[in-house]
């Protein structure tokens, strides 16, 4: 037998009570004893029903009043330490204020409705943060909404036009160094490490996903036993990502997205041929 819900449960009382005033009130009016004032009453308690039953919400809380909480783990040194930030966020207090920098005028957050100014864009990067932070139960939109003073469902729509905002500028952040700046990282790395004409580091990663995908499955099922997409990077000495190679399966091996990428292919765009 299903549950009934507290409205359901509480219009049933009700009509039980204004059942038992019918009845007392037919009883009266069978020994001619009637009485004006029960009548009105009797009046109201069946106004008050078909409220009850038009109403769609009868106990609903008071509106929760959210606080600065993102002004706090964002400003205040005492609500987290700078290790448990970026343990949250992946990033440092100061990466966090450039990377807003670069976002805060974009018109993905002019077209927001509601008071919130200045301060959202800054918000939103934070939101996008500890999505991309936060795994299995954590990334969990309650979750996420709670600590930064906002509603679950709001969660989608701000990591939804943070990403929007920040994909914009991928081809001004993410770029191949030009010739000079090439020179430049051959001899810092050539002075810090020995290696000859080397103009960065290249590694594979992987990105997990939260479900199975349903075409070609067994082609994302990954050596850690989880499925993922593979990704394949490349940063400069000073750890700034210079190119990246994304979209194959997980259980790609790094070597064969290395062979068929753009810069192995087409090295006479990317490297100094001497």
């Amino acid at each position: 037998m299903p549950k009934l819900s507290k409205k359901a449960y509480f219009i049933k009382e009700y009509k039980a009570i204004v059942a038992s005033w019918v009845r007392k009130a037919y009883i009266c009016f069978c020994l001619d004893d009637e009485d004006s004032f029960e009548d009105e009453i009797h009046e109201c308690m069946l106004r008050e029903l078909a409220v009850l039953k038009e109403s769609r919400y009868i106990f609903q809380g008071s509106h929760r009043q959210w606080e600065t909480t993102w002004e706090c783990v964002l400003y205040d040194g005492k609500y987290l330490t700078d290790d448990e930030f970026l343990s949250h966020f992946r990033m440092d207090w100061s990466c966090v204020m450039q990377l807003n920098s670069l976002v805060e005028s974009d018109q993905e957050f002019r077209s927001v409705s509601g008071k919130l100014g200045k301060r959202s864009s800054m918000l939103h990067v934070m939101v996008l943060l500890k999505f991309l932070g936060s795994y299995g139960n954590e990334a969990a939109l309650a979750k996420l909404g709670l600590m930064l003073g906002i509603s679950k469902g709001a969660v989608k729509d701000y990591v939804r036009r943070a990403c929007n905002a920040i994909l914009k500028h991928c081809d001004q952040v993410i770029k191949w160094p030009s010739v000079e700046e090439r020179k430049d990282i051959s001899g810092r790395i050539r002075k810090a490490h020995g290696f000859v004409n080397c103009l960065g580091l290249i590694d594979g990663t992987l990105f997990p996903l939260a479900f199975a995908p349903m075409v070609n499955v067994e082609d994302y099922y990954t050596r850690k036993g989880d499925y993922a997409i593979k990704g394949l990077v490349i940063c400069d000495d000073a750890a700034r990502i210079t190119w990246v190679e994304m979209g194959w399966p997980g259980s790609v091996h790094d070597n064969r997205v290395w062979v068929n990428s753009n810069i192995y292919l087409d090295t006479d765009k990317y490297f100094d041929q001497k």
